[in-house]
């Protein structure tokens, strides 16, 4: 096998850089997180100062730009500060395009880079050696941190990993000064950072987001409920991995935890009870013009209920069905007896409309509704005399 491929023979550049001039970043998979819905996969990021070795990690839930820009930001502020450059592979939510030389980056994290003043440089492709200080860093916590842990949640993996790094990766010996700790490389390189812009740059996601037909928007997978009267319309979407806003113009109009899960379901009460409000008050009303039609003598007996706390909606469902039993006629004089006699209750309502169907010969139709596999309504008397024995 080596006289038919031969291992071809290949030097190494090795560099070592100034303090404060390059942070090496990259991503590591780490295990899947179980999730509402379903799993997640679970990643690392690593940011590596190349000159002290001084490593920030977290664990994170998404690759995309909206996640590296907050693990940037977090990453400078543990350092308190910037280096130079940063170090990236060819990953797609760095570049965007690629010939040769010739890279175009990803405009957020373009505009991110200039607000800190750092370069922002890539490997070339299929050279991962170019930056084996984070690449050593990833095996380094796979290895010393994740190796036989369990996590169970973003949240709880974080505080145990930023302890780690603080108690044993800082303490551990430097590689190319003998005698020195990591920790205390970083104090002189800390002094070469870029100082931070005060305040720091907002990394939230912001972006329109329709809103369904059912007062929901989409994130993700998940859904996050709005206002009823935001409805089939347009606002504005600020996220981050903690909290999602909904904007109109400057206005939040609703503000949910963001949700990791798959396909879950995020209603607000306040949501829910609005729409069911506008529901039952949309059919009342409708029901109560009915019957104002048919019956100008309801206005009363409606008055009567409001003044007496009464639930309307029930009373006037109530009330409708009486009249699709007995009629127009028969409803108009029962209420008008009621409201002779100042009674308000639906029973003595039915009690009434049966009493003066009786005096009219009228049939009354049952008013029940049938179940859509019943075929028919007629029902065949029979004799009951053999209940008898």
């Amino acid at each position: 096998m080596r006289e038919v491929r031969p291992r071809p023979r290949k030097a190494y550049l090795d560099i070592e850089t100034l303090p404060g001039e390059v942070g090496e970043v990259d991503w590591g998979h780490v295990g899947e997180l179980a999730v509402p819905g379903g799993h997640r996969p679970l990643w690392v990021f690593v940011l590596q100062l190349s000159y002290s070795r001084a490593v920030f990690a977290e664990l994170v839930l998404s690759l995309d730009s909206s996640s590296l820009r907050r693990s940037l930001l977090r990453a400078a502020a543990h350092f308190g500060g910037s280096p130079r450059a940063w170090l990236f592979d060819n990953a797609k939510t760095v570049v965007v395009e690629r010939h040769g030389s010739r890279v175009r980056y990803h405009e957020r994290l373009v505009e991110l880079a200039s607000q800190l003043h750092v370069e922002l440089r890539v490997c070339d492709p299929g050279a991962p050696q170019q930056k084996g200080g984070v690449e050593r860093s990833i095996r380094y916590l796979k290895g010393r941190f994740f190796s036989a842990r369990h996590i169970h949640s973003v949240e709880q993996g974080n505080v145990q990993l930023h302890q780690f790094l603080d108690e044993i990766a800082l303490e551990r010996p430097h590689p190319r000064l003998p005698g020195c700790t990591v920790a205390e490389v970083l104090q002189q390189e800390r002094r070469r950072l870029l100082p931070l812009p005060d305040p720091l740059p907002p990394v939230e996601d912001v972006r329109p987001v329709a809103v369904d037909a059912k007062a929901f928007v989409h994130l993700d997978t998940n859904r996050y409920s709005v206002p009823t009267d935001h409805a089939s319309g347009t606002l504005t979407l600020v996220a981050d991995d903690i909290v999602m806003r909904l904007l109109d113009g400057d206005h939040e109009v609703a503000c949910h935890p963001r949700c990791w899960g798959r396909k879950q379901v995020l209603e607000q009460h306040e949501h829910r009870q609005q729409l069911i409000a506008e529901k039952r008050g949309a059919r009342d009303a409708k029901g109560r013009d009915r019957l104002r039609v048919e019956v100008p003598a309801i206005d009363q007996l409606l008055d009567r209920w409001l003044e007496r706390n009464h639930n309307m909606g029930s009373r006037v469902a109530s009330t409708l069905r009486l009249l699709d039993a007995y009629g127009a006629a028969v409803l108009r004089a029962a209420i008008d007896e009621m409201v002779e006699r100042d009674l308000v209750d639906i029973g003595a309502m039915a009690v009434l409309c049966e009493r003066h169907r009786k005096r009219r010969g009228t049939t009354a139709v049952p008013a029940f509704d049938l179940a859509p596999h019943v075929p028919e309504r007629d029902v065949v008397p029979h004799d009951l005399g053999g209940y008898d024995e």
